[in-house]
């Protein structure tokens, strides 16, 4: 864990120093992957499945917000739909129109969930987001992840009927939205993961000890539960090894996330009450953990050095010397001049005879 501080520290050091180059490289990242997963899954245009488009819409996703790069992505879509069948297109296009707008309408700093979604998915650890929204947002957030999960199952059933389909382009279109309609898995997922989402934001707003990591934990074991009795009272053929390891790199990376977001001391816990005219205050303060790398300070010593110290040095006390003599004599010339001396004089007869005939 100490370690792991260590690193992060380090790592929130060399961020700082060079943010706008990893900003920028980061939106790059995201617009790169976001266009080449869509040409991995659904690249049927010639033209628009070349890496230029993927590059290009990187350059595009490091100058624009978010929510250019979700139209952007929308509009790909629907063209490479488009080549094989325009009606299909067209519902595509309306579809994305819907979410698009009720997107930018509600939770327009959300974009990212709905575009990571399908992501995840191809990545078969879609379980993450539930449980990060839930320790890093609110409860509303379950609007974008199941628009992100409806994304990915439409993008799934149109791909699927497409590959199994002989059929004429309005024949294409009518299958897709009769698998769309008829997919159980994905209303269940969009169930399931609203459901997690609610459960782990309460469970971290809970004035408990490792309220962050109980909410993890607890996320991800319902993310299980919830997925085996559906499968098993619905038969929606879920690959439980596939469920089982899924959630276990999830609940593994929420939690690497977290103590990179907020690592918090429960043993430095706090209790503090204060009061004012109107109200009495009952605070829990929880220190967040800090540990930062140690330093190694070198030193090099030279003769040059040296002997330029050793000189410096017997200047120096020679300076000290002279100054504190000084400092002596003045205090012995204020101790002359603040005293009166008392004498007395002895005079033999030949001078009083002398000071005699003088008076």
């Amino acid at each position: 864990m100490t370690q792991l501080l260590v690193f992060k520290e380090q790592v929130q050091k060399f961020y700082q120093n060079y943010a706008l180059v990893l900003n920028t490289l980061f939106r790059f990242a995201i617009g790169f992957i976001v266009f080449y997963a869509v040409n991995r899954v659904i690249g049927y245009s010639p033209l628009l499945n070349q890496t230029w488009a993927e590059v290009l819409s990187g350059c595009i996703s490091m100058v624009f917000p978010v929510q250019v790069l979700l139209f952007l992505a929308s509009v790909f879509i629907v063209l490479q739909i488009a080549y094989v069948s325009n009606y299909l297109a067209i519902t595509m296009a309306m579809m994305l129109a819907v979410l698009y707008f009720m997107y930018v309408r509600f939770l327009p700093k959300h974009g990212f969930v709905i575009l990571a979604m399908p992501v995840l998915y191809a990545l078969n650890i879609p379980y993450v987001l539930p449980v990060l929204m839930g320790l890093v947002a609110v409860p509303v957030s379950v609007i974008p992840i199941g628009f992100g999960v409806a994304i990915y199952y439409l993008i799934s059933d149109m791909v699927y009927v497409i590959n199994t389909s002989t059929e004429d382009t309005i024949n294409i279109y009518k299958l897709v939205m009769q698998q769309l309609s008829l997919d159980t898995q994905m209303y269940v997922s969009i169930f399931i993961f609203a459901i997690v989402t609610i459960v782990v934001y309460f469970i971290r707003n809970r004035k408990t000890d490792y309220a962050f990591e109980m909410a993890i934990i607890t996320g991800s074991f319902l993310n299980l539960i919830l997925f085996l009795v559906v499968n098993y009272l619905m038969d929606i053929n879920i690959n439980i090894l596939s469920l089982l390891g899924g959630i276990a790199v999830s609940c593994l990376l929420v939690w690497v996330i977290q103590v990179f977001r907020l690592p918090l001391n429960y043993a430095g816990a706090e209790n503090l009450q204060f009061e004012d005219d109107e109200y009495y205050y009952y605070v829990r303060a929880v220190p967040k953990m800090n540990v930062t790398a140690a330093r190694k300070k070198v030193k090099h010593f030279n003769t040059r050095n040296s002997t330029d110290n050793k000189e410096l040095k017997a200047e120096e006390q020679e300076a000290d010397i002279m100054a504190q003599d000084k400092v002596d004599l003045k205090e012995n010339k204020d101790v002359g001049r603040g005293h009166d001396f008392d004498f007395t004089v002895s005079l033999d007869k030949e001078d009083l005879e002398e000071i005699e005939k003088e008076n």
